[in-house]
């Protein structure tokens, strides 16, 4: 049963006990006073159920024996919950008493979103933004947009983006009843970006929200970007979201950029990583799963209510954030450090 105004916030978590007292002490601080927390355990081993049932009693807890990724966990998670809005945070985040509430009132000032984005900043340098909203090209390559900038204020304005970071969203309900739960076809990694997509196809928007800040230290749980487990998973779900979520006429037009992204991820994670093999492999796994995911691509076409040109402008404008924030980073790394100041 929805109970209306409630704030369900799911967390998934595998072996975070070093990061859930943070996450869980700033939810208990929120100034939104309606508020369920459910944490979904993926099998932990470092004594993270035993810190949840101890100091935590106030917090649903949900167990899986063993890992089922992200998106089973929190799909459970959801189930199991019964707000009118979903929040979604990782683990290894901290956020601002009125995260919350300042995402809750976009969402009552604006009916024709389905999701929230807010900024994101650095765990362990507050100064540097960790993104503010996921961004995704026309060659089916992801990034955050803003991920490393130093907050200059440059992200200071609401506006509509591609889609929410699963690092710290906020949707309705209502629009996860219609469009589906996370694909659990994803383990990890790309299961925001395919519901931002899905999201958008059907109708739904989503406004990246300044004024709701969390702190996210990233690859909590993994570590490096280049971690084979990462390459592998990040492969096979590029690939997995082209084939579900463009259609068929932006494919043929976006083809040069499949190429060119594709290859380009492809040498990035060679050259830094050396992760041939992992590659390989998810885009072999891709492979495995392109039945069905045409299935659900036919599935997603057929209850799109937005046109074509749409879809191709809000992907593009995305691109050229990502571009634009690579832009800016570069020019950041580049610029000469501040003379030291000689005591006087």
């Amino acid at each position: 049963m929805t109970r209306a105004g409630l704030v369900s916030v799911v967390i998934p978590n595998w072996n975070g006990r070093k990061f859930l007292a943070g996450c869980l002490d700033s939810l208990s601080r929120q100034t939104y006073a309606s508020v369920e927390v459910v944490v979904v355990d993926n099998g932990s081993k470092d004594g993270s159920v035993e810190l949840l049932t101890e100091s935590y009693p106030w917090v649903k807890l949900a167990r899986f024996e063993t890992n089922t990724g992200f998106s089973v966990a929190v799909n459970r998670g959801i189930r199991e919950s019964e707000g009118e809005f979903i929040a979604l945070v990782n683990n290894d985040t901290v956020a601002d008493e009125n995260w919350l509430s300042e995402m809750v009132c976009a969402m009552a000032e604006h009916p024709e979103i389905g999701s929230c984005g807010c900024k994101m900043l650095a765990y362990d340098d507050h100064a540097l933004l960790d993104g503010a909203g996921d961004g995704y090209r026309r060659g089916g390559l992801p990034g955050r947009i803003g991920h490393r900038e130093i907050d200059r204020g440059q992200f200071d304005t609401p506006r509509y983006i591609l889609g929410a970071c699963g690092g710290a969203a906020l949707y309705r309900r209502s629009m996860l009843d219609d469009i589906g739960l996370f694909d659990e076809d994803y383990f990890a990694y790309l299961e925001d970006v395919d519901l931002g997509l899905r999201a958008q196809s059907a109708g739904y928007r989503c406004l990246y929200v300044p004024s709701a800040v969390i702190y996210h230290l990233g690859c909590g749980t993994t570590g490096s970007g280049y971690h084979p487990l990462v390459v592998r998973l990040s492969a096979q779900n590029n690939w997995n979201t082209i084939a579900k979520n463009i259609p068929g006429p932006l494919l043929i037009k976006f083809l040069p950029q499949i190429l060119y992204w594709q290859a380009y991820y492809l040498a990035v994670v060679i050259v830094r990583g050396g992760q041939l093999v992992p590659w390989l492999d998810g885009t072999w796994q891709a492979l495995r799963l392109l039945p069905k995911m045409l299935k659900k691509r036919a599935q997603i076409n057929a209850r799109r209510s937005v046109p074509l040109e749409y879809l191709e402008r809000i992907i593009v404008e995305s691109e050229n954030d990502l571009a634009a924030s690579r832009r800016r980073l570069i020019a950041q790394e580049q610029a000469p450090e501040p003379a030291a100041t000689k005591p006087s």
